[in-house]
């Protein structure tokens, strides 16, 4: 390895070090300049300039925002593939609940066993009647399983953003002075 890359190496990593600090620094709210010295104290650097800090803040800035949009992709196309499968198992339940089918019952009477031909008793019933009903079943459908279909298709075009934003009014008498007035933030007019 040349000189050259040596000192890159170095560099990347003295960067990675402040970018780790200021990480912590700066999601506890400190300055540019706090940042500058605390830095300057933990690395026991000489110079480090505020527009170096200014670009490694934007660089940290710009590695959270790809982190972001990617675990947020990741989160949202994990739940667009749940509510696919839920929605795949609820059209074969809506399938399968418009399959007609034969419906079965059947009745027994008998009497208690009677004792054997050498005294002893033998155990069990003896069927004196025995009747079989069927009955035919005709289905159109459970329809709570195309409630879950609807549903979860409007999970899915909200997670898309399919739907335009919803616009609401408020009607009253709320100013936004009144407001300011009732939270205190603003004194009453005299």
């Amino acid at each position: 390895m040349g000189a050259t890359g040596k000192k890159m190496k170095d560099y990347r990593q003295a960067q990675i070090v402040r970018l780790d600090i200021i990480a912590g620094l700066y999601k506890r709210g400190y300055s540019y300049r706090e940042i500058r010295e605390e830095v300057m104290s933990r690395l026991d650097l000489q110079s480090y300039s505020l527009r170096t800090v200014h670009k490694d803040i934007q660089q940290l800035l710009e590695e959270w925002r790809e982190t972001r949009i990617d675990n947020f992709d990741h989160a949202v196309q994990l739940e667009l593939e749940r509510i696919d499968e839920i929605i795949k198992e609820a059209w074969a339940a809506w399938d399968k609940s418009k399959t007609d089918y034969e419906k079965k019952k059947a009745k027994q009477q008998g009497i208690p066993g009677s004792s054997g031909e050498d005294g002893e008793s033998s155990e069990g019933v003896i069927t004196i009647k025995m009747e079989q009903q069927r009955e035919e079943v005709i289905c159109y459908g459970d329809p709570r399983y195309l409630e879950v279909v609807h549903k979860n298709l409007i999970e899915r075009r909200k997670l898309l953003g399919l739907y335009s934003p919803e616009k609401k009014e408020i009607s009253g008498d709320l100013s936004f002075t009144n407001l300011l007035m009732q939270t205190g933030i603003v004194d009453e007019e005299k």
